[in-house]
């Protein structure tokens, strides 16, 4: 909408000399087709007459204006054209497309690989939207020939990842971004491990960020086989647990309070961690969350400090400002995920079907899977930093061959426990089938979503493997 008032504003004030030039012939008596040649004129300054009146006479002083005017955008157009050019040629070039807020600091970022991608498709080895959804989803209708083959990251908060079908369109949700980066922020293997892992977590609010910190929460927060981590959600799941049917099959429980948060202040004051989400009001809440608790820490997601500064019992206050963090553009972007999801796949793929170990191969092992498996290895990227941390405490190596026997088992259970939790979050369930196979992905049924003490050997020895596969990717 933006760029469509942007050339709007463009053409009047290019037009405005012919029609001022041509309502003023009109008045003084020209026919309106003569009107309308003479003030065409006016551009060229070829009108020499005295003005017959004053709309002519500022028609007559500002059509050379919008001559000027014109070449200058003319020139600044072939200039940015020559520019993308050339950075295209420079190899490795990302086009962005968006509102200035969000793509200013992006490209600032990229440098002299960064194009601004304007209000045309222009060339560019990569292409960033990150405009309104609507926007993005739009463009990439209009150019999906032109975009196929090149790497597009479309920022969209309804889309999930798991179900995209094109292996070269990254969907970014914001909001998994800010939980993941979350997470990866306040990683609870220590105060779990304190707690005998045994934990209450508190989120007030829900909504579309919510979903998304509980999702990353539930996949991330795995630090033992017999852990009780309890997520109270004060807000609207109703929605949420329809979709997510099989979530009862998790372990840790998830509950949703369906009153408002000061019906239960003992829970909020005993809880490890109290997240307050954004929504509306949220600096009134985090004020009567203050005043009403007496807990030494809150966590609050905001945009920025917008007032909480002010509050008395400031200091108690834990802000999180996604965009403000060093690891928000690659997080956004996701290439070291992405690329550590794609050697572990090409392990797997060497490993169970003898592919080349080759970054050809890794790109082509990559392409063949759906979006579900693809997210899968992604998940489990995204775990494996957990695993790091866990190895650190322990004081172990990350070399699997020197891991003790019960360290392995460890890892390799709750490698298997995070799987399962991603299969059940995706609505799987276990069953046996008809035709001995493990799996129908069509009815999302798999014969090893079950503990990992009832696996058979070779499969316990799937999940050791994994671990060796894991740690062997850097």
């Amino acid at each position: 909408m933006k760029n469509q008032f942007g050339k709007i504003w463009k053409f009047l004030l290019l037009a405005l000399p012919l029609f001022l030039g041509t309502a003023g012939f009109c008045a003084a008596g020209e026919r309106l087709l003569d009107a309308a040649f003479i003030s065409l004129c006016l551009y060229g300054m070829e009108y020499q007459d005295p003005p017959v009146n004053g709309l002519v006479e500022i028609a007559r002083w500002t059509a050379p204006l919008a001559v000027a005017g014109g070449v200058l955008m003319l020139f600044a157009a072939f200039r940015q054209y020559v520019s993308n050019f050339f950075r295209y040629m420079g190899g490795d070039s990302v086009a962005v497309y968006g509102p200035d807020e969000r793509t200013g600091e992006v490209l600032a970022r990229l440098g002299g690989r960064g194009i601004r991608g304007g209000e045309t498709f222009v060339r560019a080895h990569r292409y960033m939207l990150m405009g309104d959804e609507e926007e993005n989803l739009a463009f990439y209708s209009k150019n999906r020939e032109s975009l196929a083959g090149h790497v597009t990251y479309l920022w969209s908060s309804s889309l999930r990842a798991q179900e995209n079908a094109d292996p070269d369109v990254r969907v970014v949700c914001p909001e998994e971004t800010k939980a993941r980066l979350f997470w990866k922020k306040h990683c609870l293997y220590d105060m779990s491990l304190r707690r005998g892992h045994q934990m209450k977590l508190v989120f007030v609010g829900f909504g579309r960020l919510g979903e998304e910190l509980l999702l990353q929460g539930l996949q991330n927060n795995i630090f033992d086989p017999e852990q009780r981590i309890e997520y109270h959600i004060f807000g609207d799941g109703d929605g949420f647990l329809a979709v997510h049917h099989q979530m009862p099959q998790i372990q840790d429980p998830v509950v949703f309070h369906g009153g408002p948060w000061h019906g239960d202040i003992a829970l909020l004051e005993e809880a490890q961690m109290v997240v307050v989400l954004s929504q509306e009001n949220q600096l009134m809440l985090v004020r009567d969350l203050l005043l009403a608790l007496n807990r030494k820490e809150f966590h609050v997601f905001a945009a920025e400090d917008r007032g909480f500064g002010l509050l008395s019992g400031r200091e108690r206050l834990r802000l999180f400002c996604p965009e403000q963090e060093e690891e928000w553009f690659d997080c956004v972007w996701g290439d070291s995920l992405f690329e550590q999801a794609k050697r572990i796949n090409l392990r797997y793929a060497s490993l169970y079907g003898g592919a080349p170990d080759t970054d050809e191969a890794k790109e082509a092992e990559w392409r063949k899977l759906d979006g579900f498996t693809r997210y899968s290895n992604i998940s489990s990227a995204d775990y494996h930093q957990v695993q790091q941390k866990m190895l650190s405490v322990m004081g172990q190596p990350e070399e699997p061959e020197k891991f003790s026997m019960e360290c392995m088992e460890l890892l390799s259970e709750l490698e298997h426990i995070r799987w399962c939790r991603y299969h059940h979050l995706n609505n799987w369930r276990y069953g046996v089938l008809e035709n001995g196979k493990s799996k129908d992905p069509e009815r999302r049924i798999h014969r090893d979503l079950i503990s990992y003490d009832k696996l058979t050997d070779d499969e316990k020895n799937k999940d050791r493997e994994n671990i060796r596969i894991l740690f062997s990717v850097k």
